[in-house]
C-alpha cells in the first residue's frame, strides 16, 4: 500500500515500529544539532538567526515527542493490539535504557 505522497506502507508491524523508533532517533539527533547551532548563533549579529533556530529546535523537539506517542500507539510487537499504554510504556523505557547503555 502507498500513501497520497507514493510512499510505501509497510505491512510488517514491527517494521511500523521500527520506522517509527528511527524517525523518532532522527528527530531527537537533529533537535541537539539544531539547538548547539542556535546557541553559536545567539551572540551579536546573529542573534536574530540564533532566535529563528532555537524556535526550530522547540518544533524539532515537539516533533520527537509525537514520534514517541506514534510509537505507542502502533500496534505492539507481542502484546497485540489491545495492549495497555503503561504496558507499552514500560517496554519501550526498558528498550531506550538498553540501547542508551549500549551506547554509552
Amino acid at each position: 500500500m502507498t500513501t497520497a505522497t507514493g510512499t510505501a506502507l509497510p505491512t510488517d508491524h514491527n517494521a511500523a515500529r521500527g520506522d517509527i523508533d528511527q524517525l523518532h532517533s532522527d528527530a531527537l539527533e537533529l533537535a541537539r544539532r539544531t539547538k548547539a547551532l542556535a546557541t553559536a548563533l545567539d551572540h551579536g549579529d546573529y542573534s536574530a538567526a540564533g532566535g529563528r533556530v532555537r524556535t526550530a529546535a522547540a518544533h524539532l523537539w515537539r516533533a520527537a515527542e509525537d514520534l514517541h506517542a506514534a510509537f505507542h500507539t502502533a500496534p505492539p510487537r507481542c502484546a497485540g493490539p489491545d495492549a495497555a499504554i503503561s504496558q507499552l510504556c514500560g517496554r519501550r523505557m526498558r528498550y531506550l535504557a538498553a540501547r542508551a547503555g549500549r551506547a554509552a
